[in-house]
């Protein structure tokens, strides 16, 4: 045998010894575990796309809510074989303050290239979290704005398992904590609890302040739709005159309905008029004051609040 053969021969045998080798580690990476820290990774880096594809979801289907947090933790803890071929990889996820254990469980798929090994979830690591506000309709979930039927509706929102995800308000005129949570089965809904602004209570002041003045310009007893008025049983000369002393000093709650505010305030307004008597024809210049009690209800709309005022007691 020639020196040629030889050495061709060994190069041949180093080439397939080393593609023995680089296939062994490509087999030994295509296992339960080796997909789940794959997809953890992606999850852990916002690789939203990767995460979804090694996850097996198949477009259309919407991107759900990735990961708000930091993760310093995205390791596998066990890995363990099922009776139906099934295999359950238990991970931990999070950072050290919130790291949770979730469960995946894999099966098996047709080899890659018919000749490595490749699994799938048997369900994609995906939950449909459940999250309201209860006096508002509006939510921020992550970086997702979504709208409820009505004000305490939950709302279902997709995201990754187990991805920590932020609930809170986008409205400046209403204010609440918001509520983290993981993504996770069985995970309890966030609801937030919503309270109103200063900023709310000056916007409907202002309102019922503008509503009050137009009262005063009424010129007459009794002005048709307010919250003061007068009776006066002489006989009234010219046209009354009226001005609000006090602004009604409001105070603003909610109600047995999600979404509807109640206010109430107290003020005092004035009536200039000229009166005769009808007993003996004198006429005097009448200056009274009157209080008052002014009262409704007030909606968020697209444009701000929208004010509903009660009929006078």
């Amino acid at each position: 045998m020639s020196r040629a053969v030889l050495v061709w021969g060994g190069a041949a045998a180093a080439i397939l010894g080393l593609g023995a080798l680089a296939f062994g580690a490509v087999v030994a990476t295509a296992t339960p575990a080796a997909h789940v820290q794959r997809y953890l990774d992606a999850l852990a880096t916002d690789d939203l796309v990767g995460a979804a594809r090694l996850a097996g979801l198949e477009p259309p289907t919407a991107m759900p809510l990735g990961d708000e947090g930091a993760p310093s933790i995205h390791r596998i803890v066990s890995s363990t074989p099922g009776p139906d071929g099934t295999v359950t990889v238990v991970a931990e996820y999070g950072d050290d303050t919130d790291a949770v254990r979730v469960p995946f469980m894999l099966v098996a798929a047709p080899p890659t290239l018919g000749l490595v090994p490749a699994w799938v979830f048997a369900q994609p690591p995906v939950v449909a979290l459940s999250v309201a506000a209860d006096q508002h309709d509006v939510l921020v979930v992550g970086d997702r704005r979504v709208q409820a039927e009505s004000s305490a509706e939950p709302v279902l929102v997709s995201a990754f398992v187990p991805a920590r995800v932020t609930v809170r308000l986008d409205e400046p005129l209403l204010r609440a904590a918001p509520s983290s949570l993981r993504a996770v089965v069985d995970a309890p809904p966030a609801v937030l609890v919503v309270e109103a602004t200063e900023r709310f209570e000056r916007a409907v002041t202002e309102q019922v302040e503008a509503l009050m003045s137009t009262c005063a310009e009424q010129q007459v007893l009794q002005p048709s739709g307010c919250p003061f008025g007068i009776e006066i049983d002489d006989r009234v000369i010219g046209r009354p005159s009226w001005r609000v002393i006090d602004s009604p000093a409001l105070t603003l709650g909610t109600s047995e309905r999600p979404g509807v505010w109640r206010w109430r305030g107290t003020g005092t307004a004035a009536i200039t008029v000229t009166v005769q008597r009808l007993f003996d024809g004198r006429t005097s210049e009448r200056d009274d004051e009157v209080e008052f009690i002014v009262s409704g209800e007030v909606v968020l709309g697209p444009d701000g609040p929208v004010l509903t005022v009660y009929p006078p007691d």
